[in-house]
């Protein structure tokens, strides 16, 4: 069964660096915020998290994750593992190889390849996101009653507010999504594995999807 209700923003937006910050010095980021609370051992209490928490990423560039309100532990959980999994992601943009520690610890698998796979761009030309990333209109498909089968989670990625900054220059270049197009429709399929935790296991990206909006 797919869950759509009205967005409860997780992640209220971090304001994104301004392109005169960002060419004077990838040294102006947002201000701390506070941190994210993993899953509670109470369904009741999982369930009524609501905090206006955020993520800062290194340096300039932010992540704003609005999806339904949360139904039980188990969705929070997945929503937590999704959240987490896309900060690592773009967390890992910014270092020099691509690798960060955290990547293994919410990817796996097929997942952990696709998502290297949208990694590698960026570190191969040396460049580092700049700016505001907004998901949206995310969806949530729990796994089959009495099932270990996987869950599923998309959402619409919105880089209309992101920019291409040069590593070693800090001169912020072209947006990543340009204004006159659709946001990217991301589809993730995640597993629990053994050791009971949620892990992505396979990620795909439609750039420009009809089924998402036009960028801010």
């Amino acid at each position: 069964m797919t869950t759509r209700r009205p967005g409860v923003p997780l992640l209220a937006a971090v304001a994104a660096a301004s392109a005169v910050a960002a060419a004077a010095g990838c040294s102006s980021a947002p201000a701390t915020p506070p941190p994210i609370n993993a899953p509670t051992t109470s369904d009741a209490t999982a369930a009524t998290v609501h905090e206006d928490a955020r993520i800062t990423l290194p340096v300039t560039v932010g992540l704003a994750f609005h999806h339904p309100g949360l139904a039980n532990r188990g969705e929070h959980e997945v929503l937590f593992t999704v959240q987490e999994a896309m900060r690592a992601m773009v967390q890992a943009e910014y270092t020099a190889d691509g690798d960060d520690p955290e990547l293994a610890q919410y990817w796996q698998g097929k997942g952990l390849a696709e998502a290297s796979a949208q990694i590698a761009p960026w570190v191969a030309h040396r460049q580092q996101p700049v700016g505001v990333i907004v998901l949206s209109d995310t969806q949530y498909t729990a796994p089959a009653a009495h099932s270990h089968g996987p869950a599923k989670v998309s959402f619409c990625a919105d880089w209309s507010d992101v920019v291409r900054g040069d590593s070693r220059t800090h001169v912020v270049g072209t947006a990543v999504q340009p204004k006159n197009t659709r946001s990217s429709y991301e589809q993730l399929s995640l597993s629990r594995g053994a050791d009971g935790r949620w892990r992505v296991v396979s990620l795909a990206v439609t750039p420009n999807s009809p089924q998402c909006a036009q960028g801010s």
